[in-house]
Order: C-alpha cells, then sequence, then structure tokens
C-alpha cells in the first residue's frame, strides 16, 4: 500500500459519508461495490478524484472497471499522479 492508495481510501470514506470506511477500502482485493459503494458514490468518488488530482476520468466511465483501490490508484499513475502523493 502507498500513499495514493491510503488518500484515495480516505476520499472513499468521505464521498460515502462514512458508509465505507477507509481501512476497509484498504484491504487487498477490497470491492467498494461490494462494500456499499453505490452508484452515486461512483460519481462522486470520481468528481473528487479529478478535483483532487486535477485529472480528467471522463473515459473511465466503468466502474467495475475502478472497483479496487489498486486498480483506482494504477490508472490514475498513468495520468501521472505520483505513486507518494
Amino acid at each position: 500500500m502507498n500513499g495514493l492508495e491510503q488518500r484515495l481510501a480516505a476520499i472513499v470514506e468521505r464521498v460515502s459519508d462514512g458508509d465505507v470506511p477507509a481501512r476497509e477500502a484498504l484491504e487487498p482485493q477490497a470491492s467498494l461495490r461490494a462494500l456499499g459503494l453505490s452508484s452515486l458514490g461512483f460519481l462522486r468518488l470520481f468528481d473528487a478524484m479529478e478535483q483532487e488530482f486535477d485529472v480528467d476520468l471522463d473515459g473511465d466511465a466503468d466502474p467495475g472497471r475502478l472497483d479496487r483501490l489498486d486498480l483506482i490508484a494504477a490508472r490514475l499513475r498513468t495520468l501521472g499522479v505520483p505513486a507518494d502523493r
């Protein structure tokens, strides 16, 4: 786990209004959908990531592809977000 994943977990907790605790989102292979992140939660997550990291995720409209923090972090890294951010 890196700083980026920890930061993402905090964002997930915030956008889910605490329904998905950061510590649970950080569990290896944890599915955000299985943890209770709703479709609206995914939209809020994508919006928060775009603002927080100054990236454009419009091409990533399928949240099923990015359902785990490690996958989201990997996608953000391809967009130039450092792992230790």
